[in-house]
């Protein structure tokens, strides 16, 4: 069953349904479905993804921030899926803190 979104919504997108951080994966605007997919903008109305993503739920804006810091350490690396990270906000934030403390 596919969740609720509303045009606008700010949400977390992923490719395929298990959320491998080596897929496309995006943190971006919902516009609307296209047959089973959901299609994500940018905050210029352009589509991420012409044929959309397979995954996608409604955020906060402090789990995108910190999901788009993160960018350099979880995304095209295998290891966590990006849905844990949705889960677990506040060990994304520690890896954030950790990251920054680095440079």
């Amino acid at each position: 069953m596919k969740n609720h979104l509303d045009k606008g919504d700010y949400v977390l997108a992923t490719k395929y349904s298990d959320g491998d951080p080596c897929d496309h994966f995006v943190v971006g605007f919902f516009r609307e479905m296209l047959d089973d997919r959901y299609l994500v903008e940018d905050e210029n109305g352009q589509l991420f993804r012409s044929n959309g993503f397979r995954r996608c739920e409604k955020i906060s804006k402090r789990l995108g921030h910190a999901i788009v810091a993160a960018i350099p350490i979880i995304g095209d690396i295998p290891g966590r899926s990006i849905w844990f990270w949705r889960r677990n906000v506040k060990a994304l934030e520690n890896l954030c803190l950790s990251l920054s403390s680095r440079t």
